[in-house]
């Protein structure tokens, strides 16, 4: 059966603010993207399958990096721990160097791969970018994969 899409019964605001109510995990999610280091923080991250291993998050089409997003061939996951809480707002911030102050090494393709305790990393290439409503659903397929020390941060508003 096609997609139809319906008219909309709920005003965006309303959604976006209950929403924020349900608690979820927080990431920053890196790549190269016009020959420099981007990043961003995340909190729709999640797994998608197992076989073959695939995990996704969704980007804004209103990001200021949309484009260098788009063009990345690979990204990587770091789910931030509970002692990580500063760069949440690093990461989400709108600026172009979001990576001042922190430590971070090439990782897999150049990847810029934190160098801070994260929870877990995910190293991926990307599979899929799916179109959906405002955003753009991005699946990669986890090519590596390193479990660090931690309980995994979770975002209450």
């Amino acid at each position: 059966m096609p997609d139809t899409p319906c008219a909309p019964q709920v005003a965006a605001p309303d959604l976006r603010a209950q929403l924020a109510r349900w608690p979820s995990g927080v990431a920053v999610v890196t790549a190269t993207g016009a020959g420099r280091p981007i990043a961003k923080t995340v909190n729709s991250f999640h797994s998608t399958s197992t076989d073959p291993p695939l995990v996704g998050w969704c980007l804004d089409h209103g990001s200021s990096q949309l484009d260098e997003w788009m063009a990345a061939d690979g990204y990587v996951v770091h789910v931030l721990a509970e002692h990580q809480t500063h760069l949440v707002a690093q990461f989400a911030a709108r600026r172009d160097d979001r990576f001042a102050g922190t430590r971070w090494s090439p990782g897999l393709d150049g990847m810029p791969v934190l160098d801070d305790d994260v929870a877990v990393r995910f190293e991926c290439r990307v599979r899929h970018r799916l179109p959906a409503g405002d955003h753009t659903y991005l699946i990669g397929e986890v090519v590596t994969l390193t479990a660090g020390p931690g309980t995994p941060l979770l975002l209450r508003r």
